[in-house]
């Protein structure tokens, strides 16, 4: 993620970020792993959780509900007209020894069309270079007209601890006619690795593994309105558990590192389908 956007509208400094996370990573590196795979109980408070989102994703479609999230507030979509990158939570609370990130942001590109910004959100081979350098690999295993399958490796690095996570996600547009659409990407496998980028690269075993994301699912609405395209992504995580004795070290990290990826993630996006539709600007209505 570039630096200065990720740091675009957030009221924290880089410097206390990268002190917070370097705690973190100590406090739980210190600790010896126990078998920190997701236990049953874990595992369906998360498909119940998705359940429900799913719910909400086809309600919105429906036009049961707001379709976007700053539908909500007229305030949000009069921030995001102002070239802000507008970014809230919804983390449900009793996750049993997991936690689940639930994240949302919005960002408005003006005079172009949904068809021109699904042309960078849906071109996954260039994801590497969008999403630079987070984002180290995004291959498409297979594709059947709106549905794919992604090989994705994402990296993020603090000091001289790295967190690389590899997952496989099942990806899906639904177009809602010609000026609104959806998409979600769920990941189907997770596997965080171990010395990546080295010779010893490996997954971590099950019994082992850091638990960064146990599972993780998205999903992005893209609606043509306003003069241009407003672009919301959410981003739905689970992760192991605050160790116990470590809340108070570990909640700002909670709180604060997913607004700044997903502020960044926002901005890049924006980016990219403007630089991809430079010169080619269309009034919208």
């Amino acid at each position: 993620m570039k630096a200065g956007s990720a740091l675009a509208g957030i009221v924290f400094k880089a410097p206390r970020l990268a002190s917070v996370l370097a705690l973190l990573f100590l406090a739980l590196l210190a600790r010896p792993l126990q078998a920190a795979g997701p236990k049953p109980e874990t595992l369906r408070a998360w498909d119940e959780y998705i359940r429900i989102v799913n719910e909400h994703v086809a309600s919105s479609a429906a036009g049961d509900s707001p379709f976007l999230w700053i539908d909500e507030s007229r305030d949000l979509t009069q921030r995001v007209h102002q070239n802000e990158v507008v970014v809230t939570n919804h983390n449900p609370k009793n996750i049993p020894q997991g936690l689940i990130h639930d994240w949302v942001g919005t960002v408005f590109v003006p005079n172009l069309t949904l068809d021109q910004a699904l042309s960078v959100v849906e071109d996954y081979d260039r994801y590497n270079e969008f999403y630079k350098p987070v984002l180290h690999k995004c291959a498409i295993l297979a594709r059947d007209g709106d549905k794919a399958t992604l090989n994705v490796v994402a990296v993020q690095k603090v000091f001289s601890v790295t967190g690389a996570i590899f997952t496989e996600e099942q990806v899906q547009l639904v177009r809602l006619g010609p000026k609104k659409a959806y998409i979600t990407s769920n990941a189907i496998k997770v596997e965080e690795i171990a010395d990546y980028g080295k010779s010893t690269e490996h997954p971590f075993s099950e019994s082992r593994r850091p638990g960064y994301v146990w599972r993780q699912f998205s999903v992005k609405r893209l609606e043509e309105r306003d003069g241009g395209v407003y672009v919301e992504v959410q981003m739905i995580v689970l992760s192991r558990g605050i160790p116990a004795g470590f809340g108070w070290l570990i909640k700002p990290l909670v709180d604060e590192l997913p607004r700044w990826l997903m502020v960044g993630m926002l901005n890049d996006t924006r980016t990219a389908i403007e630089s991809n539709n430079k010169g080619d600007k269309k009034g919208v209505n």
